[in-house]
């Protein structure tokens, strides 16, 4: 039972980093594409800026999904240890 539960949990993680990577990706680039764009209007410079604020928006999702699979990752190895030392303290009683 222990075990499903585990497994539930740890899709629902999954789902979550998709779900949040997805909106992270589409935020970061719509808003690099709004603040180019402002800015060639500004400036006269279409479409530089909006293009280089695309870019900018790809890359800030992207760092933004490798902190999150960072985290996750670390998480997983803190559970990992925690379930051998219990295991561990199992053994010894």
């Amino acid at each position: 039972m222990v075990k499903k539960k585990q497994r539930w949990v740890r899709s629902i993680q999954y789902y979550n980093l998709a779900f949040s990577f997805g909106l992270t990706m589409i935020a970061a680039i719509l808003l690099g594409l709004y603040g180019g764009w402002w800015l060639d209007r500004r400036l006269e410079t279409f479409p530089l800026f909006m293009l280089l604020g695309i870019f900018l928006g790809i890359g800030i999702g992207f760092y933004s999904l490798w902190r999150e699979l960072n985290a996750l990752n670390d998480l997983k190895d803190r559970q990992s240890e925690t379930e051998s030392e219990q295991e561990k303290n199992e053994q010894r009683k």
